[in-house]
């Protein structure tokens, strides 16, 4: 689990959870005698590494994802500001703001995985985020750092150009695959507080062709945290946690039962939905299990300071 840490100073940690539960605090400093650095945004396992990606300090450290070893650090020019990384044939693709403050300089740093020198940079527009790699594409969801954006860059991953832009909903916030190759985009839609105020939809891009069809949501309904388990999709709104299996064409109206709470990230796998609390955003924050069909809780684990991410070795 990864742990953003303070967000104006102090260093993110990582949580180590053994299958039967027991956790493992600060396992990244208590192996390296070092802190990450600010705001541990995200973490990729690729092969026997992990990728450790610290936003405001700049840089994505490389770990044995077994031992959590140091083994490198990527950093420079080629990395500001970096958010999610994912990796395919050898190469990493990590999402940067660059500059928040100008909207012209975003990108996605291009990364060699055996000298970890970054490679060059693909322009992409403001806020890209959360990736996803589909056969040989990569999918850039630009959120819109801090503004609000409405794409998904399509880059082929073979020569690294950009393919298509595809026009979505606001604030495109997660992206998922599912079992027969098709993709699911989750649009927050633009927050009450900017003034404009647009609804949420739920986008599917058809594999091969990416053609777009859409699901809208309430004009004041404003969904996140998509993730997808056996075709079904998992999302949450307004603290409860809703099911759509893949096949179907309507929203559901019902939540699930159980699982209500305002989490700070979700991710249903193996049965089990997995939830993270950041209670007070300043103190150490929690992992909830679930078992997806009945709704129970079955653990509830000590992480770090606002729990962000899980990573599945």
């Amino acid at each position: 689990v990864t742990n953003d840490g303070p967000v104006q100073n102090g260093s993110g940690t990582i949580t180590f959870v053994e299958d039967g539960g027991a956790e493992s605090q600060n396992v990244y400093k208590t192996v390296n005698k070092e802190d990450l650095g600010n705001i541990v945004n995200s973490m990729y396992i690729a092969a026997d590494k992990a990728y450790i990606v610290v936003n405001n300090s700049n840089k994505v450290v490389v770990a044995n994802k077994n031992t959590m070893v140091k083994e490198a650090e990527i950093s420079g020019d080629g990395i500001i500001n970096p958010r999610f990384f994912v990796a395919s044939n050898g190469k990493g693709y990590i999402s940067n703001w660059g500059d928040p403050l100008n909207t012209e300089d975003d990108f996605i740093a291009v990364v060699s995985l055996e000298s970890n020198a970054v490679l060059g940079k693909i322009s992409v527009g403001e806020g890209p985020e959360k990736m996803l790699i589909a056969g040989d594409k990569l999918f850039v969801c630009l959120q819109g750092g801090f503004g609000n954006n409405n794409k998904i860059v399509v880059i082929n991953t073979s020569d690294d150009a950009v393919e298509s832009r595809l026009d979505v909903g606001d604030v495109p916030n997660s992206i998922v695959e599912d079992s027969k190759g098709d993709l699911w985009v989750l649009c927050g839609g633009k927050p009450a507080w900017t003034g404009e105020e647009t609804p949420g939809y739920l986008y599917a891009i058809d594999g091969s062709t990416l053609e777009l069809s859409f699901l809208k949501f309430n004009s004041t309904e404003h969904p996140s945290l998509l993730s997808e388990e056996s075709d079904n999709l998992y999302f949450a709104l307004d603290g409860k946690v809703f099911e759509m299996g893949t096949e179907e064409n309507e929203l559901p109206s019902n939540a699930l039962e159980g699982l209500d709470g305002f989490y700070y990230s979700l991710d249903a796998k193996n049965g089990f939905l997995y939830a993270t609390d950041a209670g007070d955003f300043t103190s150490e924050g929690t992992l909830k299990v679930f078992n997806l069909v009945s709704g129970d809780l079955l653990q509830t684990i000590t992480a770090g300071i606002i729990p962000g991410q899980f990573v599945f070795p």
